[in-house]
């Protein structure tokens, strides 16, 4: 530390400074060279078991000992001492502490599923004592005392929490490989979504191991942060500071777009000089860059990005299929004339978050039996869409945009309709609105269970008889006259999280129909991992499940009637998903 602090002392460099950096340079080196010297096997056992008793031993569960630095101290031994010598000095250490005595709290949990958890592997360990094994065996089979510090800082008794984690301020190739450690033990203890993975997470580290050992510098480590992140397959997962500048490139295209059918269709422009200078106009479809198909341009760069299904692996591309540093990429197209193209297009700067809003509702109008109805109207002085709009004997409901104190007036206004929409394509997790269920359900329903992590015995994890709290455990209630017209809800890609829970909820109202595409397959509350440049990944950190223990992570929400923007409509800003709500209501007699 002082040779750290010292450095920030100097204002221009002196032969003393050059003095500093050079043995700076040498001791990373050094480190460097010591962590090699470990065999990927010795690196994957004792990631695995500095994890489990980072999370099962008393005195280390409740930070009594600084677990990093015994992980760092390790790398920078002689790898000849072995693993088993290594493992045992950690268990020694650990038993040196003074820990505190935790009494047993009255779990509220309905049952305990195992199906994340298996601690077979320990007796696999091929570099490991009998003796070793024995002792790592008592921590998970007989957990006693086991803190909190690493796992739940917030002492909310129910969400993950990594505050504690220490973030480092220099680069060095060991801190990294902690990194792989921590995030890679999160997962396995944390992650109530672990068992629906399409690989196992043991050879995922397997696989990540030598990766990590390749790092050289930071631009390295945030392409290898990237793509483990990436292989939760879960659609909440992201970077809370964003390295995809980095990594997938600073720079994009001067257009904004969205995909259909495969293809990518331009449906504005962000700098209209460079757009005349390649010839397109909004409405031109893109079928090729530099020669590959969309598809095939998506699976090189999709590896950096989580996604739950294929569904939001196509939303997603909005996010990086025309990003890079180099200066221009080719496009080959049809205009909207019919006319084919190849051309050159100059990317610019990347300034997300000013550009087209991914995650809400693109600007739609209807077109119904000859008239056209601008439906999305918006409100100034509230600062928010209408949350209704009729349609002759109809009414469309903006669910984004509704407000629970509003719900008994509208649905009092609306009780007599032939039939009522409700549109999930936006956003809003305000528990209020449950008060929707009140007039459209005949009784009180219990619509989902959750599972939380049991931070006593991480790994494990508690199913509880709700989702949000025992407050909003029902939907509806004893209502002898609920709404007898016809419901139907709009879904797709952009249906996430709370609005996947509401339609979880409006599974339950007698006749629904689902109109559109599957929904984006992610639903748990947001929690994060700390890494050791302080940054975060962001995941689920609850499962979330129907009363049966149906899964919606990954599947989504299927609908009954599959809809999706076709190039035609998609140009004209026609919605056809409101369009096929309103048919099948007039179908019905």
């Amino acid at each position: 530390m002082k040779i750290v602090s010292n450095i920030h002392e100097y204002q221009k460099p002196n032969p003393t400074m050059k003095s500093i950096i050079l043995i700076l340079s040498l001791i990373t080196s050094t480190l460097s060279a010591q962590l090699s010297t470990f065999s990927d096997r010795d690196l994957y056992e004792m990631g695995k078991v500095w994890g489990l008793i980072k999370y099962y031993h008393p005195a280390v569960s409740q930070g009594k000992t600084d677990w990093d630095a015994v992980l760092l101290t390790s790398f920078r031994q002689d790898s000849k001492a072995g693993t088993d010598r290594l493992i045992k000095n950690w268990l020694n250490t650990a038993d040196e502490q003074k820990f505190d005595k935790i009494p047993k709290q009255e779990s509220e949990c309905d049952s305990i599923t195992l199906r994340n958890f298996n601690a077979s592997w320990i007796e696999k360990l091929r570099k490991v004592s009998p003796e070793n094994k024995n002792r790592l065996l008592h921590l998970v089979n007989t957990p006693e005392n086991v803190g909190s510090f690493y796992s739940n800082t917030a002492k909310s008794g129910i969400y993950f929490s990594s505050a504690n984690e220490k973030v480092y301020g220099t680069f060095s190739k060991d801190v990294k490989m902690l990194d792989l450690f921590r995030i890679w033990n999160v997962v396995e203890y944390f992650y109530p979504y672990k068992y629906l993975l399409d690989h196992n997470w043991d050879d995922i580290l397997k696989k990540y191991i030598p990766l990590f050992k390749k790092i050289n510098n930071e631009k390295d480590y945030e392409s290898a942060v990237m793509q483990l992140a990436a292989e939760l397959q879960d659609t909440h997962v992201g970077i809370e500071k964003t390295y995809q500048y980095n990594v997938v490139g600073k720079l994009s295209s001067p257009f904004i777009f969205q995909m259909v059918n495969n293809a990518v269709l331009i449906t504005g422009s962000k700098d209209d000089a460079k757009m005349k200078k390649a010839g397109l106009e909004t409405g031109d479809l893109i079928t090729k860059i530099n020669g590959k198909s969309i598809l095939k341009s998506i699976k090189e760069k999709s590896k950096y990005f989580a996604f739950s299904n294929t569904s939001v692996e196509l939303r997603e591309a909005y996010s990086y299929l025309f990003s890079g540093d180099e200066e221009t990429f080719v496009v080959e197209g049809v205009h909207k004339n019919g006319e084919n193209f190849r051309t050159t297009v100059e990317r610019m700067n990347r300034i997300f978050n000013n550009e087209w809003d991914k995650d809400g509702i693109p600007d739609l109008h209807l077109v119904y039996k000859g008239k056209t109805y601008n439906y999305l109207t918006y409100n100034e002085k509230e600062s928010r869409l209408n949350p209704s709009f009729p349609i002759d004997d109809k009414v469309y409901f903006e669910f984004a945009s509704l407000k629970g104190a509003e719900i008994p007036a509208l649905m009092e206004q609306y009780k007599n309709t032939k039939g009522m929409v409700f549109d999930l394509r936006g956003y809003n997790d305000n528990g209020s609105l449950l008060k929707v269920f009140d007039y459209l359900l005949s009784k009180p329903v219990v619509y989902g269970i959750k599972t939380q992590p049991n931070f006593t015995q991480p790994g494990r994890f508690c199913f509880v008889d709700n989702i949000v709290n025992k407050e909003y455990k029902f939907a509806g209630k004893e209502n002898p006259d609920p709404y007898k017209g016809q419901v139907v809800v709009l879904i797709n890609e952009h249906t996430v999280s709370a609005e996947e829970m509401w339609a979880m909820v409006f599974k339950k109202v007698p006749n629904v129909i689902f109109v559109g595409s599957q929904t984006a397959g992610a639903d748990g509350n947001k929690t994060s991992i700390k890494l050791t440049d302080g940054n975060k990944i962001i995941f689920s950190g609850l499962g979330i499940y129907y009363p049966d223990g149906g899964e919606t992570q990954r599947i989504g929400i299927k609908p009954d009637v599959v809809v999706r923007p076709t190039i035609q409509s998609t140009r004209n800003k026609e919605d056809l998903l409101l369009l096929k709500a309103l048919e099948l209501i007039d179908q019905k007699k």
